[in-house]
């Protein structure tokens, strides 16, 4: 908790602004995400500044500098310099009610952050301000994530800015209790590389889970989704599943069920699924929801054999309804829908058969289902690498069917049944549908035959016989 001299190599267009804070006779400091960066050794693309100036005051001091964005009511403005971007804000205690409430101590404006890491000041001369040990949690590459408020009473005694010895008693609140988008938050970043979550902290996520589901649905559903497309979500589902039972209860059974075709809980076969797939919405959403029905659906018939009929159904059901009550976009309900009504589609590496199923799907659909399949098998205890292989072939064939312009539906054959009636071939609408029927399945089975005149000779050809 000591301060410490610790130089930062902050860019002179972000000093500058500093500088003219304290010209005007302003104390500041930078704070946030820009110095974790900073420690971590990386380069910030933006910094943040906070100041005991007030709103006008910081109008007045970057009058000739160019003005990004401000917000009065958050007491903030955003200035650029020479294509770098830098946010200024008052002493804050909280928002409240989406207004800034100005304290005169910038330690006050450290307690009400997030996680300690992002609770660290710095000055240029004075070095960093650290009443939460940020920067212990920063070692060896690896950022640990520490809740504010989490922990017994902080006494910081320092010399301010000034020279002046403060002895101050910090007694924050929960930032997961009073924020409980947190949790998602630190979810998100311990699903990316080089987080990880301290203990008291990974507790106190699990004890408030169900406190997300008192936030605004739309936020809930950005960051959730946010967080299941992170490239370790395997393990944040492991780890913290009571955050995803807490958002769709339904969940909860697939944690607790355990089978003979899954090693381990089926929860973790679905775990694997999800970080399998791609980082699309649609795909790790349907891997999240296409066997969560399992536990409910299970069946054994007279000779032994278990099967799990209308589970896909059940996991659309459950689907449905998280992404309606945490209002997606219709193109993510939609998609998800179908790839959990499809999981089970029967794929070969026949050609024509493939080109049947475009008939029912469209090429971009065959694509997605094809990676949830591989997602699923790999997340088998035993990866069939058999299998894996050729559902790769099979997503090869289909590109070159999409790019060959086949005729993979009736409305795609150079002969409709109007031009059957036109010509007298045939005498009803009946008779016209089944031989636009024989003639499709002649075109996929032959695509060079569906040219107008040559699927007219042939019709004519068996009228005659």
């Amino acid at each position: 908790m000591a301060v410490k001299s610790q130089k930062l190599n902050i860019p002179e267009q972000a000093l500058q602004v500093l500088r003219l804070l304290e010209r005007a006779g302003n104390k500041a400091y930078f704070v946030g995400q820009c110095v974790a960066e900073l420690l971590r050794g990386g380069s910030p693309m933006d910094y943040d500044i906070i100041t005991d100036a007030d709103f006008s005051e910081m109008l007045y001091v970057f009058r000739e500098m160019r003005i990004v964005s401000q917000n009065e009511e958050l007491c903030s403005v955003m200035v650029s310099s020479l294509g770098l971007v830098i946010q200024v804000s008052c002493y804050c205690s909280e928002i409240k009610d989406g207004k800034a409430v100005y304290t005169d101590n910038y330690l006050f404006d450290l307690a009400r952050r997030d996680f300690s890491v992002n609770a660290i000041a710095y000055h240029p001369r004075k070095g960093f301000r650290d009443p939460f040990d940020g920067m212990e949690c920063i070692k060896d590459g690896v950022t640990t994530l520490k809740a504010i408020g989490e922990y017994p009473v902080v006494l910081w005694h320092e010399n301010d800015l000034d020279g002046n010895e403060l002895t101050l008693k910090l007694s924050p609140k929960s930032s997961i209790v009073t924020d409980p988008m947190n949790i998602l938050t630190a979810l998100t970043l311990f699903g990316t590389e080089n987080y990880e979550i301290d203990g008291i902290t990974a507790d106190s996520i699990k004890a408030n889970a169900n406190l997300l589901c008192l936030l605004p649905e739309r936020e809930v559903y950005r960051a959730f989704t946010k967080m299941l497309l992170t490239r370790n979500i395997s393990k944040v589902m492991i780890r913290f599943p009571e955050v995803f039972a807490a958002l769709s209860p339904e969940l909860l059974k697939a944690q607790q069920y355990k089978d003979r075709y899954f090693d381990g809980t089926l929860w973790e076969h679905i775990a694997k699924s999800v970080e399998f797939a791609p980082p699309a919405p649609q795909v790790r959403y349907a891997a999240l929801f296409h066997n969560c029905g399992i536990p409910d659906c299970k069946c054994r018939d007279s000779h032994g054999n278990i099967s799990y009929g209308g589970h896909a159904e059940l996991g659309r059901i459950t689907a449905g309804i998280f992404l309606c009550k945490y209002r997606s976009e219709q193109s993510v309900k939609s998609d998800t829908d179908m790839l959990i009504e499809y999981h089970d589609i029967s794929f070969t590496e026949d050609r024509v058969a493939l080109k049947r199923l475009f008939g029912e799907l469209s090429y971009e659909e065959l694509k997605k289902l094809i990676k949830l399949r591989i997602a699923d098998d790999m997340a088998k205890p035993s990866v069939h690498e058999g299998q894996v292989a050729m559902y790769r072939r099979i997503s090869a064939l289909l590109d070159d069917i999409a790019a060959s312009g086949e005729c993979c539906s009736k409305e795609q054959l150079a002969v409709k049944e109007k031009d059957l009636i036109a010509r007298r071939l045939v005498s009803n609408k009946a008779q016209a549908a089944a031989v636009i029927n024989s003639l499709f399945e002649a075109v996929l089975a032959e695509p060079k035959l569906n040219v107008a005149p040559v699927l007219l000779d042939m019709v004519r050809k068996s009228v005659r016989r």
